[in-house]
């Protein structure tokens, strides 16, 4: 029987690991989108944690790969808190909407008032 035991890398790690320069907000989105079981990213050490088991490499190169597809996901960093969404399956609003650019995230947006969107996006 072989030993299981919980693995985590550092988001330095995962970046070199998998060739690719992400921000730990970004590797954040990416754990939770994976939504695999036994696999979390922990926010106070920005790192990814899994049981040995899981093929965490694997599952990675698929998803970066479908991100530079561009086909399958729409990522944007929000505006306001710089944290990831796919806007094609999270609410949100955009601060130059005939572009369809900038966009805020739905619990930004919610706590943002008119006037501050309005100093920040409209009046330019």
């Amino acid at each position: 029987m072989k030993n299981i035991r919980q693995s985590s890398l550092s988001v330095t790690e995962a970046n070199q690991a998998l060739d690719v320069d992400f921000e730990a907000s970004m590797w954040a989105f990416m754990v939770k989108t994976i939504n695999y079981p036994d696999l979390e990213f922990e926010p106070t050490t920005d790192s990814i944690c899994f049981m040995s088991y899981v093929p965490f490499k694997a599952l990675a190169k698929e998803w970066i790969a479908e991100i530079n597809e561009g086909t399958t996901y729409d990522i944007r960093s929000c505006e306001v808190c710089a944290g990831y969404f796919d806007v094609n399956k999270t609410d949100g609003i955009y601060g130059n909407p005939a572009d369809l650019e900038e966009f805020i995230c739905f619990p930004c947006a919610e706590r943002m008032t008119a006037r501050e969107y309005y100093e920040r996006f409209s009046e330019r």
